[in-house]
């Protein structure tokens, strides 16, 4: 039986953590992964004790590992151990995406397929890209896999203690996403226990439309007197909570940092004697038609609304910008939309003169670093099309696909591959039908061929088309009365390009609301449109206030605000990490501008020594370190980053070097976390006075000797201020 065939037919057991078990056979700083070529027999022990445990799943051991080499010994080693099924196991970067960060998404596209073919190569039955907290990172591993092998994927999440993922995607947007993206199954592991898991669990089986997976900690991590790093939720305690993630539902359980042979043996035992659970069917909820890394837009609020300003026809200024290259104008538009209260903006690089595709996705990136948006992909050019699919944060609407033959035939399979929704224009090979009827007639050809290429209904919107009233009056009844009809024969949601109705008219914005109005009354669920107009802007406002439906708030523009204002908001939970980033940054350039004229605090602190940020050695993660260094750099301080996986005896000389009073350690991965204990006692024997700040994942509180525990960036920032004698 294959893997997807045991998914269907009952709870599969996965392992639990590798780190305790190879922590004794590794020397300082070193990574689990390494024992796949140096202790393959350890490795293998390790292996072969979860497969007596009763695991059916069991992951290599190359969480993290950037070497193909390292990979196919790893995936190997579990073939050895006779596992049921072998897991490739793909962890994050441990970068920044773009735009946040440095990394491209090209880059971890190319570095996740090389680990991908290794892991095919060498016999893996499935990959398991886990502790991921960046969609936009799983865009690039699912596709990397899908594109390069013919393996199951299962993507599985870290949360925070809020629910959403350290680049705030909440659950609901992030099941959209993966399960548009085509993963075969979905889930939470790491970072906490299952007690603080099991909401977050509850809320995912009620919104996934695929299979669930859960890995939980066994615990919050705690660090003992003499060092170590313990997990405190016994075998038992553990093995109750994953059956009854299994009962609620869970296909896949398993154990993360701290579970062990006896925690998978407990469950093994529990899962054996509970009925099989029946593969429930989830009940109706709220469907996500876009989505970007942080924000969805639905159908249940009332009407979307997308911006059409993002399109070069008719828009002199744009034009020229974007045959210029220049992204300033799209950055500008895109904020003005989203100040207006849109829910997706229109981008379309529709000119005769320049190279679409390329303008396309430059446009989409242009977006995406100022906006937290949905986006929708506008083109009728194939090649632009994808360009711009493949770069998109999230899941996009593409604009547009027609009952033409040819058009089902070659836009339907590019929106199935990046999990795009769709815009179904009802026009065919003869063109622009006259009647109600005959466009239903291509809604449903369109449906069809959606369905066929694995596109559901739910993800298609149907455009009835607006044709304009100086040219063809008789018609506007017409697009009208076939927006009714797509919405009672077929239930599929309506969209409608308003503006379209009052070219040549005079008057336009206020005959566009008019034709708005009937639309809406039509049953239209979604209406593209300029934002910025009064008229349409107030025909929506009244709109909702008349169909009992709450006001629409404007989504959170950040680009104009002052960074107090965004951490504000960040804190509030309204804001999230991409959007907090690209405040810092640019309150980092003002703070340059304005170095010659800076206060005498901020003087004093240029010239004080600089705080010292590392990742300990055996840590290749630097995403919570960079955004520490981002709020202390906004904040007046001045910061060296000595990057990641850096050996005590290097923070210690970096110590003496700058005369450090302040050094920042971060530790994501749980083997680590006595690489930062050492690094600490080294620090402060070579200098009492300097203060040692800990923080990430695997770090807390009761790592002893650190005079102080930050716990996000926000703190880092007070504690800095209490080392450098800046309170109050």
């Amino acid at each position: 039986m294959d893997f997807l065939t045991a998914l269907k037919n009952g709870v599969l057991l996965a392992d639990g953590g590798m780190g305790t078990l190879l922590a004794a056979h590794l020397g300082p700083g070193e990574p689990p992964y390494l024992l796949n070529m140096t202790a393959p027999d350890v490795v293998l022990t390790a292996h072969k004790a979860y497969t007596a445990a009763g695991a059916d799943i069991i992951t290599a051991n190359t969480f993290t590992a950037a070497n193909d080499e390292l990979v196919r010994a790893g995936v190997a080693l579990v073939k050895q151990a006779e596992a049921r099924f072998t897991a490739l196991d793909l962890g994050p970067t441990g970068y920044l995406m773009e735009p946040m960060g440095e990394l491209s998404f090209e880059a971890a596209y190319e570095h996740f397929t090389k680990l991908a073919l290794a892991g095919a190569d060498s016999g893996a039955d499935l990959v398991l890209i886990e502790t991921m907290s960046d969609l936009y990172e799983c865009k690039a591993a699912i596709l990397a896999i899908k594109e390069n092998t013919s393996l199951p994927v299962i993507c599985t999440l870290s949360l925070q203690e809020n629910g959403r993922t350290l680049t705030g995607c909440n659950i609901k947007t992030a099941a959209a996403i993966l399960e548009s993206l085509g993963v075969d199954a979905l889930g939470l592991n790491c970072s906490l226990g299952p007690a603080q898991l099991r909401p977050f669990v509850l809320e995912l089986l009620e919104t996934a439309n695929v299979p669930v997976a859960v890995q939980p900690n066994a615990g919050l991590p705690r660090v003992t007197d003499g060092g170590d790093t313990v997990y405190d939720v016994s075998p038992e305690a553990f093995s109750e909570y994953a059956a009854g993630f299994a009962r609620a539902g869970a296909r896949i359980v398993g154990g993360c940092c701290g579970t062990t042979p006896a925690h998978i043996a407990g469950m093994r035992k529990l899962l054996d004697e509970a009925a099989k659970p029946p593969l429930t069917v989830k009940k109706e909820c709220p469907h996500i038609i876009a989505a970007s890394g942080t924000r969805a837009a639905s159908l249940s609020g009332g009407p979307l609304l997308i911006g059409e300003r993002l399109n070069p026809t008719g828009r002199k200024r744009l034009r020229q910008a974007l045959r210029e290259g220049d992204m300033e104008e799209v950055r500008r538009e895109a904020l003005a939309q989203q100040e207006a209260g849109c829910h997706i903006l229109d981008v379309n690089a529709g000119l005769p003169d320049i190279d679409e595709p390329a303008v396309l996705a430059q446009m989409v990136r242009a977006v995406q670093s100022v906006s937290n948006l949905p986006v929708q992909i506008d083109s009728t050019d194939l090649k632009a099309l994808e360009a711009a699919l493949r770069v998109v944060n999230g899941k996009a609407v593409v604009n547009s696909v027609n009952g033409k033959r040819e058009s089902l035939d070659s836009v339907l399979p590019l929106a199935k591959k990046y999990g795009a929704a769709v815009i179904g224009l009802t026009l065919d090979e003869n063109g622009i039908p006259g009647t109600a009827e005959q466009r239903l007639a291509i809604a449903r050809r369109i449906r069809g061929a959606a369905v066929s290429h694995g596109i559901p209904e739910k993800d298609l919107l149907i455009d009835c088309l607006t044709l304009t009233v100086a040219a063809q009056p008789d018609q506007v009844p017409e697009t009208l009365r076939a927006v009714r009809l797509v919405k009672e024969e077929l239930g599929l949601a309506t969209v409608l390009g308003v503006s379209n109705v009052s070219y040549g008219m005079p008057e336009r914005e206020n005959l566009g609301a008019a034709f708005l109005i009937a639309a809406l009354a039509s049953g239209l669920d979604a209406a593209i449109l300029n934002p910025l107009s009064e008229p349409f802007a107030g025909t929506i406002r009244s709109w909702r206030v008349l169909s009992g439906r709450p006001e629409a708030s404007a989504a959170a523009g950040t680009e104009d605000k002052p960074l107090q204002w965004v951490i504000e908001q960040y804190d509030k939970g309204t804001v999230f990490l991409p959007e907090l980033l690209l405040a810092a940054r640019k309150e980092i350039e003002r703070l340059k501008l304005a170095a010659p004229s800076q206060d005498a605090e901020t003087r004093q602190d240029a010239a004080s020594p600089p705080i010292l940020l590392a990742s300990v050695q055996g840590d290749i993660h630097d995403i919570g370190k960079s955004i520490v260094q981002a709020m202390l750099e906004c904040h007046g301080f001045n910061v060296v980053d000595l990057g990641k996986d850096v050996p005590s005896g290097r923070v210690v000389e970096a110590v003496r070097e700058y005369g450090a009073k302040l050094v920042g350690l971060s530790a994501l991965m749980t083997t680590t976390v006595g690489n930062m204990r050492r690094t600490i006692i080294d620090v402060l024997a070579a200098a009492p006075d300097c203060a040692v700040m800990i923080g990430g994942a695997a770090a807390d509180a009761s790592v002893s000797d650190a005079a102080y525990y930050g716990r996000d960036a926000m703190e880092a920032v007070a504690i800095a201020r209490r080392v450098y004698g800046r309170e109050g």
